[in-house]
């Protein structure tokens, strides 16, 4: 079965292929695409997951064992793999392998970066699309922007006039990710709200007060102080936790990709690009990749999960700020000395 971004929902919403391959040009909508995917599994009972990343040098027996051993903890599992480019001779044969005798109770998660026609139309693509589903996200064209955008904002809650929205398309030149976060600023500074040119104007140059993306470079930058007073300033502005945290979560998502590139390049520059972070964000991120592992961000991305949870619990707001407040100290890399002096969480 081969999906584009626009069908996942309502194939997800039929029931879950055994196999999905995503693979693509764009790394917000495949992000996207594999947080969708994952939810779908976590609400039918898929309640571990397993990564695996192919760098290179692996063995890729490793992926076969652990879709066919069975786990002591849950009876439903998820079982990604993650790389950069199109499999060797060896991984092609077992992901072939895994398509035609797919493991029972798992679900396996194929997620691939830009890949060339040849790749494309490769056995081992025909296979896993064969079996469960695939996904290629190509670039948008530069006609697609402004209906993007403009979609984004509807669902956010923001109606933009034609001169505004192409203001915005302009601003963040063809980049979904930073589109995404200024979409996101504006849903904080004008919900519900009709915006035009001086609104959008003024929220992509500075928003007013603790803007929420400026703070997340404090984060990046390791300046915890900073970054627990801009907590502290946003939640007593009365901006809502979950905006803060859908912030903190997309721009961890850059993170884990910027730190798995710059662990095989070790050259910052060049993480920062392939994970597409925006140019006036990269020194942040580059303190932030120079000090996290891989690991670390996956964990964090972890906490993010748990903190939603809470925020959407009822009466465990209180829990979830106090969550998020442990998170940005950890993120921003302060010390587990200084953890006990810091405020009482917010």
């Amino acid at each position: 079965m081969r999906l584009n971004p626009g069908q996942l929902a309502s194939q997800l919403q039929r029931g879950l292929a055994p196999v999905y391959l995503v693979a693509g040009e764009e790394p917000l909508l495949m992000q996207e695409a594999l947080d969708a995917i994952r939810a779908a599994a976590r609400a039918k009972g898929f309640a571990e997951r397993e990564v695996l990343d192919a760098e290179r040098g692996f063995d890729w027996q490793r992926l076969v064992d652990t879709c066919n051993t069975p786990s002591l903890f849950a009876p439903q599992r998820i079982v990604e793999l993650r790389a950069a480019n199109a499999p060797d001779a060896a991984g092609a044969a077992a992901l072939i392998k895994l398509a035609q005798d797919p493991a029972p109770d798992v679900l396996l998660i194929v997620a691939l970066g830009k890949l060339e026609s040849r790749a494309r139309n490769a056995a081992w693509y025909s296979a896993l699309e064969t079996a469960g589903a695939s996904l290629y996200v190509w670039a948008l064209k530069p006609e697609e922007l402004p209906g993007w955008i403009g979609t984004r904002l509807r669902t956010a809650g923001v109606q933009a006039d034609p001169d505004g929205l192409r203001l915005l398309v302009e601003r963040t030149e063809g980049n979904l990710l930073a589109a995404q976060q200024e979409v996101e600023k504006l849903a904080l500074l004008y919900p519900g709200q009709a915006v035009g040119v001086a609104q959008i104007e003024a929220a992509v140059a500075d928003s007013a007060h603790y803007e929420v993306f400026g703070w997340f470079n404090k984060i990046m930058a390791g300046d915890a102080r900073g970054a627990v007073r801009g907590l502290y300033g946003l939640r007593d502005e009365g901006v809502d936790l979950l905006p803060i945290l859908a912030v903190v979560a997309n721009g961890l998502r850059q993170l884990a990709r910027a730190a798995a590139a710059y662990a095989r390049s070790h050259n910052a520059g060049a993480a920062m690009e392939a994970a597409g972070v925006f140019k006036m964000n990269q020194p942040a991120f580059a303190r932030a990749v120079e000090r996290s592992r891989s690991g670390q961000v996956l964990g964090w991305l972890r906490d993010c999960a748990n903190i939603d949870a809470l925020a959407k619990s009822s009466g465990t707001q209180s829990a979830a700020w106090e969550e998020l407040l442990t998170l940005v100290l950890a993120a921003s890399g302060a010390a587990k000395p200084r953890l006990a002096a810091a405020r009482n969480p917010v």
